[in-house]
């Protein structure tokens, strides 16, 4: 079964993004502080998945409705801040990367990991990960497709029936074909997998 990292675009369709506090670690908090930013920023839309760094958020309706159908998921509340010019502007209405309306967001990360096997292309180094080789990647609003061969391989004696994991000492959330296919068929917005490897 294939694996992927699941992400949101940036600055694509009209979508706004959020900024993450380069401060805070999603595991350790209960609430993570983010900005509307308007760099790269598409537009004010909200999709149903919002794009927040490394962070993954979603639509408060979307988390409830994934938990519901894979338990391995943790929820973060959001606090949302102004930036410096959201507070200096004089007509707040002309910022057109700021959404106008008010949906429920919320953050999310899994608490399962586990450690991949040893044909996993992974250049470590004595600060961790340096490098994943092979896997796909989002350029812009391109997917650059994963090198056959290459990429994270994981147990499935190991992995079992859970569908949303990170590999150890990573912030790489990943999923399984099933959440792919879950959120594929409920036509979710601004959602992108990005394949990483297989559970062999």
């Amino acid at each position: 079964m294939k694996i992927y990292n699941i992400t949101s675009y940036i600055g694509k369709d009209g979508f706004a993004i959020l900024r993450p506090s380069n401060k805070q670690n999603i595991k350790e908090v209960d609430v993570l502080d983010v900005w509307w930013d308007d760099w790269c920023s598409g537009g004010d839309k909200i999709g149903d998945f919002v794009s927040c760094g490394a962070i993954n958020v979603c639509k408060t309706a979307v988390f409830e409705t994934l938990i519901e159908n894979f338990k391995e998921l943790k929820n973060v509340e959001l606090r949302y801040n102004k930036t410096e010019k959201e507070l200096n502007a004089k007509n707040i209405k002309r910022l057109k990367w700021l959404p106008k309306e008010t949906i429920p967001l919320t953050a999310f990360f899994s608490p399962i990991s586990f450690d991949c096997l040893p044909q996993s292309t992974i250049v470590r180094s004595e600060r961790g990960i340096e490098e994943i080789i092979g896997v796909a990647e989002l350029r812009g609003n391109l997917v650059i497709p994963r090198e056959q061969g290459k990429g994270l391989f994981f147990s499935s004696d190991v992995i079992g029936d859970f569908d949303f994991f990170t590999l150890t000492n990573s912030g790489f959330l990943l999923c399984t074909e099933r959440v792919k296919e879950f959120c594929e068929n409920n036509n979710y917005e601004n959602v992108a997998f990005l394949e990483m490897g297989e559970i062999i």
